[in-house]
C-alpha cells in the first residue's frame, strides 16, 4: 500500500498531534485510586554450604544454587503488584534470620534489591543445615509481624546432619493464618559440596570423613552395627532433596515448586496458595501514556512501508 505525499503529511501531522496529547497527559493526568490484590511475603534464602554447588542453569550458564535463588527472587519481586509488602531473611543452622522487615515493594524496590545482592554464604553463622527447624522459625517470625507475611522458602532441602525418620520434627504450634511456598533448587545428581571458611575463603570440598552420615542420636538407638554401616555415606555430596521438601510442604500445608523454569511459576504458586488482600493504590498512568507516545514516534520516524513507501 502506497500513500501520496499529501496523505503522508496528513498522517504524520495526526501522529505528531497524538504524541503531543499523550505527553501532556503523561505530565498532567491525575493519579487515580485503584484497588489491587496484594500479598505480604517473607522470602527466606538458604545460605548453607550445599547452596554453593553449581548445578543449576541461569541464562545458559552453570551457577550456584544461591546465585539462582537470588536471581529468581529478584525476578519474582518484579512481577508482584505495587502495594505488596516483601521482607528478606537468610537461613543457616536451624534459624531463619530476618534481614529486612516487609516493606512496600515499589517504593522500596531498590532497598530490597540492594539487600538481596548482599546475601552471601559467608553470612552463615554455623555449618549445620536443619531445614525443618529453620522453616518453623520463619513461621514464628512471620507471626510476630503485622500483617503476618506468608513464607517463600528457597532451599535445596539438604539436612545436615541427616534426620532419622523417628526424629523428624513437627510444628506443634498454630499456624495463625501463615502459609507459604517452598521453592526447591538444585539438580538430581549428587555433587561435592564446596567448603569455605567463615570469612568466605574457598577451602576445597567436603570429604567423606569430615561430615556426619547419620543423625547425632544414632548411637543411642538399639540398632546393629550392620544396619548402621549399611547406610549410604554420601552426606559430603548434595542434590536437591525433593522428598524432604515435599514432606515439609505436606506437614505445613505449603505448596512446593521444585526447580521452576521461570520465576512466574513461583508467583503463580503464590497467587494460588497465599491469601491476598485488597489494597487501594494511588495509580500513576504516566508510564502508559509515555510508552504509547514513544511507540508513535517510532512509527513516525522509522521507514515503515505504510507511511514512507
Amino acid at each position: 500500500m502506497k500513500l501520496s505525499y499529501q496523505s503522508r503529511r496528513t498522517a504524520s501531522a495526526f501522529l505528531m498531534l497524538a504524541v503531543v496529547i499523550l505527553i501532556i497527559l503523561a505530565l498532567f493526568f491525575p493519579r487515580t485510586d485503584r484497588t489491587v490484590k496484594v500479598m505480604d511475603l517473607l522470602f527466606v534464602l538458604d545460605i548453607t554450604q550445599s547452596m554453593d554447588v553449581d548445578d543449576v542453569e541461569l541464562k545458559g550458564e552453570k551457577v550456584t544454587r544461591l546465585t539462582w535463588a537470588k536471581e529468581y527472587t529478584r525476578q519474582a519481586l518484579q512481577q508482584l503488584p505495587c502495594g505488596s509488602h516483601v521482607g528478606l531473611a537468610a537461613f543457616s543452622e536451624s534459624r531463619s534470620l530476618v534481614l529486612m522487615n516487609p516493606v512496600e515493594i515499589c517504593s522500596s524496590y531498590n532497598d530490597l534489591i540492594k539487600m538481596l545482592s548482599k546475601i552471601h554464604g559467608s553470612m552463615a553463622w554455623a555449618l549445620s543445615s536443619e531445614v525443618s527447624k529453620a522453616v518453623f522459625g520463619a513461621i514464628d517470625q512471620a507471626k510476630l509481624m503485622t500483617p503476618s507475611p506468608d513464607v517463600v522458602f528457597i532451599t535445596d532441602g539438604h539436612e545436615a546432619p541427616p534426620l532419622h525418620d523417628t526424629l523428624y520434627p513437627k510444628y506443634k504450634k498454630k499456624m495463625d493464618g501463615v502459609t507459604g511456598v517452598f521453592v526447591g533448587v538444585g539438580g538430581d545428581e549428587l555433587l561435592p559440596i564446596p567448603k569455605h571458611n567463615f570469612d568466605g575463603t574457598a577451602d576445597g570440598f567436603w570429604k567423606q570423613g569430615e561430615v556426619l552420615h547419620e543423625d547425632v542420636y544414632a548411637s543411642l538407638r538399639s540398632e546393629s552395627a550392620e544396619v548402621r554401616n549399611s547406610r549410604p555415606k554420601t552426606e559430603h555430596l548434595s542434590s536437591q532433596k525433593k522428598t524432604n521438601i515435599e514432606r515439609l510442604a505436606k506437614m505445613l500445608n505449603f505448596d512446593a515448586v521444585l526447580s521452576p523454569e521461570k520465576p512466574r511459576h513461583i508467583v503463580n504458586a503464590l497467587e494460588n496458595k497465599v491469601e491476598t488482600r485488597d489494597q487501594v493504590v494511588n495509580y500513576n498512568w504516566a508510564p502508559w501514556f509515555a510508552t504509547i507516545a514513544l511507540l508513535l514516534l517510532v512509527l513516525l520516524y522509522l521507514p515503515f512501508k505504510l507511511i514512507r513507501d
